[in-house]
């Protein structure tokens, strides 16, 4: 991060210590491994823009778009659904079952020590 920005490094390199490098008068800044090579290259976004800068267009399989009606009705029954109590809520679990097993666990005896046969 610089000045309130993020730029991307390639990948494999993701939390890997790098330095970032700015020179005075320059519209580029470098990212860089510790012995110095220059693993990246961006344009300097505005200082505190809070942008994220990439060298690579983003992925097309993860356009946004917006909710489509089936999507927004699904989300409308989901909201009504809580208003009025979900299912989840309704469930009643009963543990006498496991608490008698625990129970009867707890008071197993204990094995028979064996004779040692000398």
């Amino acid at each position: 991060m610089l000045a309130g920005n993020f730029y991307s490094v390639p990948p494999g390199l993701p939390g890997a210590r790098v330095g970032v490098i700015h020179r005075l008068g320059e519209d580029t800044v470098s990212i860089a491994t510790a012995s110095r090579a220059v693993i990246a290259r961006h344009r300097l976004a505005p200082r505190g823009a809070g942008q994220t800068v990439s060298d690579r267009a983003p992925c097309k399989s993860k356009v946004r778009r917006p909710p489509s009606e089936a999507a927004l009705a699904e989300a409308e029954r989901l909201r009504e659904q809580r208003a009025t109590g979900s299912t989840a809520e309704r469930v009643v679990i009963d543990l006498s079952h496991y608490a008698a097993v625990a129970d009867r666990l707890r008071h197993v005896p204990p094995p028979e020590e064996e004779e040692n046969e000398e």
